[in-house]
């Protein structure tokens, strides 16, 4: 025998609405964290550096809407879950990176908590690539309160050259963002 249990919405106890069903059967879930942060100044990396990609634009509505930070957990060039927030995240990073040389060796990567995640490289040894699209995305588990992420840019230029991580403006060719999926 099969049971239906209709509601509308669903609340915690203490009035905030948690779960929205709508008459067309879509759920709503206003309060689920996710992030979609931008840069607003170019950051140079110096040659044979390991940095942490600098996000300025952070605060959420801001840029016409364009900025997201449910819930405030990106602050810091990082995201960093509660223990109400804990989960597995999808993230996805995209940078675009000048330089007036070579890339030797060239990677961008998440970093959990300190540990390298999955990474991309460019291609060592790119002769003649001054501009490089770098874009790296998947799943990591944050099960515990005060786990975090940020995108690191690990960069070794021929001849020393720094690389210009760039903003651009207008639109944003450097972008960070995530979405809890469970």
């Amino acid at each position: 025998m099969a049971s239906t249990l209709k509601v509308n919405t669903i609340q915690h106890t203490g009035g905030t609405s948690a779960l929205t069903i709508g008459s067309g059967g879509v759920i709503s879930q206003p309060n689920k964290p996710c992030f979609h942060v931008g840069k607003n100044t170019d950051q140079s990396i110096n040659d044979a550096t390991v940095a942490v990609v600098t996000f300025e634009s952070v605060t959420d509505g801001g840029e016409s809407g364009v900025i997201i930070n449910k819930g405030g957990l990106f602050a810091s060039n990082k995201f960093t879950v509660t223990s109400t927030t804990t989960g597995i995240y999808y993230f996805y990073t995209s940078l675009f990176a000048q330089s007036s040389g070579d890339a030797v060796d060239l990677y961008v990567y998440f970093r959990k908590n300190g540990s390298q995640q999955m990474h991309t490289a460019y291609p060592a040894n790119s002769t003649g690539n001054y501009s490089f699209m770098l874009q790296t995305y998947g799943l990591i588990n944050l099960s515990s309160a005060s786990d975090y992420v940020e995108v690191v840019i690990d960069s070794d230029q021929s001849g020393g050259n720094a690389l210009n991580v760039n903003f651009n403006s207008g639109y944003h060719r450097t972008e960070f963002g995530g979405y809890k999926v469970s």
